[in-house]
């Protein structure tokens, strides 16, 4: 039976909705562990004790997480706040887990998620209630409102087996899915220069340049034209993407932009660049609902939500809306 604590003292109000129960998820290995736990401790103030519920994800992969989660199931519902301490990444499974996994039942997955800047990228953080709050989540709570998003579900199908994963912010293949794996290469290495000034960005800046100036092409094959190399190819969700400025579209609108790269190298790196910085939509392609489909004839890399996978040759590739959204808090958004 799902608990509704229908008998607590105190509840919290938003611009639309009440919550009566919080469950917290904190990633305590994500890059950002101790301001989040810092923002844990003030959601936890805005709730009874009782009322808030705080579970850490396991190191041992994502099975072990899910039972972690499975076990709160009976405190999800509609007027359950879900929040997330971690990046990118956390907020990809928990999202995951709760549309896909099928112990989750339809009113489990009105549970209204909440991400706490936790990590080293915090896109929907960003997207759905700016940068965070410094004291209390109390303006927040009072009035962010409970909006329906829906994510790209991306299916990759290699050898006549299907996975299914859903982009709750962009999915990429080719040359931004190689910088990010070398990114993530530095999880947990702290090399001493770090600690002066602006040099972990700079290392980290020359990083995605060298490896998007070195990535090679990949052919594709598309259906509409003889298969073709392509350098990158980007899929985003929503106006509102952290680091992207200008996609002619809401978080909340059930359309989605792409764009295609086809020059490799300088070319690609020029782009790139070019769309970290400038104010108008540039070539991004707003789709009118349809699935984009592929085939890959030559094997390359793929990052969703900053999770990277390596897609090996003959991989057929589907981007789509998904069928079913997920809700969130947002003082940014509007359905």
């Amino acid at each position: 039976m799902i608990n509704r604590v229908a008998k607590r003292t105190k509840s919290v109000a938003t611009g639309q909705s009440t919550f009566d129960t919080c469950v917290i998820v904190c990633n305590p290995a994500s890059t950002q562990a101790a301001q989040a736990h810092e923002r844990i401790q003030q959601l936890q103030k805005q709730f009874p004790e009782k009322a808030v519920t705080l579970i850490y994800t396991s190191p041992d992969g994502h099975e072990a997480n899910k039972l972690l989660l499975r076990a709160q199931a009976d405190k999800l519902h509609e007027h359950t706040l879900l929040a997330i301490a971690g990046g990118d990444g956390t907020v990809s499974f928990v999202i995951n887990t709760l549309l896909g996994d099928e112990h989750f039942t339809m009113e489990m997955r009105r549970a209204t998620i909440l991400p706490l800047w936790g990590g080293n990228g915090n896109d929907l953080a960003c997207m759905l209630n700016g940068a965070p709050p410094r004291q209390s989540f109390a303006p927040l709570l009072r009035s962010g409102k409970r909006v329906a998003i829906y994510p790209l579900r991306c299916e990759t199908i290699t050898n006549n087996e299907t996975s299914t994963r859903m982009a709750v912010c962009y999915a990429s293949f080719g040359a931004s899915a190689l910088a990010a794996r070398e990114l993530e290469s530095l999880r947990g290495v702290r090399p001493f220069f770090h600690a002066i000034g602006a040099a972990k960005f700079v290392h980290e800046l020359s990083m995605v340049v060298r490896t998007l100036l070195s990535a090679p092409g990949f052919i594709v094959d598309d259906g509409e034209s003889t298969p073709k190399t392509i350098h990158d190819r980007l899929f985003i969700n929503g106006s509102r993407f952290a680091k992207v400025s200008g996609v002619p579209l809401r978080l909340t609108d059930r359309q989605f932009c792409y764009i295609t790269v086809e020059q490799k190298r300088v070319a690609s790196m020029a782009f790139h660049i070019t769309e970290l910085i400038r104010k108008h939509p540039g070539r991004y392609v707003v789709t009118d609902g349809r699935t984009i489909t592929f085939a890959l004839r030559e094997a390359t890399w793929a990052q969703i939500d900053g999770e990277v996978m390596h897609l090996d040759i003959g991989t057929y590739v589907r981007v789509g809306e998904a069928e079913q959204p997920f809700y969130a808090l947002s003082t940014s958004l509007t359905d």
